[in-house]
């Protein structure tokens, strides 16, 4: 376990942030619809020098809240970010067999050098390297689909960040669902503050 990982952040869309709670389910994905080809391909290629027959990926970062992160990944009124604490996420992964996960490292085309096979799976081009990846991957040896589902305790999540682009009326609505969902839920739920922080306002009105 990494153990300088204070947080991890899974920036994602309300409807995803629900059926977290409702089904208590974690979704990794199928990397074939990445949206940079260089990671689909790089992802491919562990696939096939593993023999496996599917791959999944779920991303998150270890570092705090971004510009970057909400409009890349979050983006629009729906967008939430969730906090999972990475001592309890880890226990729960250390129990598939299938899964390795570790942070991305960035590298750039004149430092491209020969890599492990393991390692495959955690590289990414510099100019990514804002974005401070922490991968879980799932290799497996059955057919490949869209998603690999895994059952995760909801006490492993710290807090729900909503977007900043509601007006807090929607925000206290939104909240109020989110609590209802599941009473296992025991985190916190914040409107995110980065476009329109008060402590920041009112420092300057003084």
């Amino acid at each position: 376990m990494d153990t300088d990982i204070k947080k991890l952040n899974r920036f994602t869309t309300f409807p995803f942030v629900v059926d977290l709670l409702k089904r208590k389910k974690l979704t990794l994905l199928n990397p074939t619809f990445w949206e940079d080809y260089n990671d689909r391909e790089t992802m491919e290629i562990y696939r096939q020098k593993t023999k496996s027959e599917s791959i999944y990926a779920l991303c998150f970062t270890h570092r705090n809240e971004t510009i970057h992160h909400w409009n890349a990944f979050a983006n629009g009124t729906s967008g939430c970010c969730i906090e999972f604490s990475p001592e309890k996420l880890f226990d729960i992964l250390s129990r598939d067999s299938r899964i390795s996960h570790g942070k991305t490292q960035y590298m750039s085309l004149k430092g491209l050098c020969d890599v492990e096979t393991a390692q495959l799976p955690y590289l990414k081009r510099l100019p990514f390297e804002p974005e401070k990846e922490y991968r879980i991957i799932a290799a497996s040896n059955e057919k490949q689909n869209a998603t690999l589902e895994i059952d995760i305790d909801l006490n492993a999540i710290r807090r729900i960040t909503i977007s900043n682009k509601i007006p807090q009326t929607v925000f206290e609505s939104m909240k109020k669902v989110l609590l209802e969902i599941n009473p296992e839920f025991r985190g916190k739920i914040y409107h995110s503050t980065l476009f329109n922080n008060q402590t920041w306002i009112g420092h300057f009105k003084k």
